[in-house]
């Protein structure tokens, strides 16, 4: 009998110590969200059906065809359905909705004296909005990767670009606001495309052989207030000119440039002993190609074209 008392009584202060810890820890947690008046206006029920969706897992749209030259791994990352607007607003607000609740009560907690009931519960919608937040970065991987492989170079690989973006993506759902009116896949496309421009911008910056030109031409481009009409526009333009200058090339270098740096139908950088392999010729053959190519293509530039702009795309 003394015994059971015990190991009752240390289970409790195990209890006890434990609840401490988890209080603590949630008045450590920062809890960001996007505030909202209607809020306050969500009754407790509603509040539990919110918690009984997620719980039981939200239901799926119907998914849309995936591209067909995706690796099986990125497919598996674009498996998520797409969201209508509808659906993407609802999935925002109920984020963001349980990050408020679960900070109204964090506000209330006290590591002195904790309170079980509102500890479990504010974890409980911690973890919610947590599921949300995943499903809502899920559904938009294929915009992350679609937008990362537009900016692969030989020197800026495709997985590197990629971890970029889908940090990027995660931190544009936490900044998103759903009451806006516009779509988010606007909003993480900027995010997204400007964080990569200001990947090449240092990446261009620490290469030695880069002219003063080339790297005032990325700071104006990845310029926050200006990233989206200035980027944009320049990299259209840039098409434009390597479209007319490598048609200008001969067969074999147009097909070395294009594989190289990921031009037209090419989603992935080839490397030399790739080309060297498909072409039946050396490696160091295929280096000195692409030279003379890229040579080709700046001299054309220097012609008239816009030679600082091709320069920073071939390097």
């Amino acid at each position: 009998m003394i015994c059971t008392s015990r190991r009752v009584k240390k289970q409790s202060e195990a209890k006890s110590i434990d609840l401490v810890r988890r209080t603590r820890q949630l008045l450590r947690t920062e809890i960001s969200f996007i505030p909202n008046a209607s809020f306050r206006k969500i009754s407790r029920r509603t509040e539990e059906q919110i918690l009984r969706d997620v719980g039981g897992g939200l239901t799926d749209p119907v998914s849309a065809a995936l591209p067909r030259d995706l690796p099986a791994h990125l497919a598996r990352l674009c498996a998520a359905p797409l969201l209508s607007s509808d659906e993407e607003r609802d999935l925002f607000l109920k984020m963001n909705f349980l990050k408020f609740r679960a900070n109204s009560i964090r506000s209330r907690l006290d590591a002195d004296d904790p309170d079980e009931t509102q500890v479990v519960r504010c974890e409980r919608l911690l973890e919610a909005g947590a599921a949300v937040r995943d499903r809502i970065i899920c559904a938009n991987m294929r915009l992350a990767i679609s937008v990362v492989r537009k900016y692969v170079t030989p020197r800026q690989s495709f997985d590197q670009l990629l971890s970029e973006g889908v940090f990027s993506l995660m931190q544009a759902v936490e900044k998103f606001d759903f009451d806006r009116g516009f779509r988010f896949s606007t909003y993480a496309y900027r995010a997204i495309a400007r964080n990569a421009y200001r990947s090449l911008h240092d990446q261009h910056r620490h290469a030695s052989r880069f002219v003063t030109g080339s790297d005032e031409i990325m700071e104006d481009a990845v310029e926050e207030n200006r990233t989206s009409t200035a980027t944009e526009l320049a990299w259209d333009a840039l098409r434009g000119n390597l479209s007319d200058m490598l048609s200008r090339l001969d067969r074999r270098e147009q097909f070395i440039i294009r594989s190289r740096y990921a031009l037209g139908a090419h989603r992935k950088v080839r490397t030399f002993q790739c080309l060297a392999d498909k072409l039946g010729v050396s490696k160091e053959r295929v280096r000195q190609l692409e030279q003379r190519a890229v040579e080709k293509l700046r001299t054309m530039a220097a012609a008239g074209l816009d030679a600082e702009l091709c320069e920073t795309a071939l390097a």
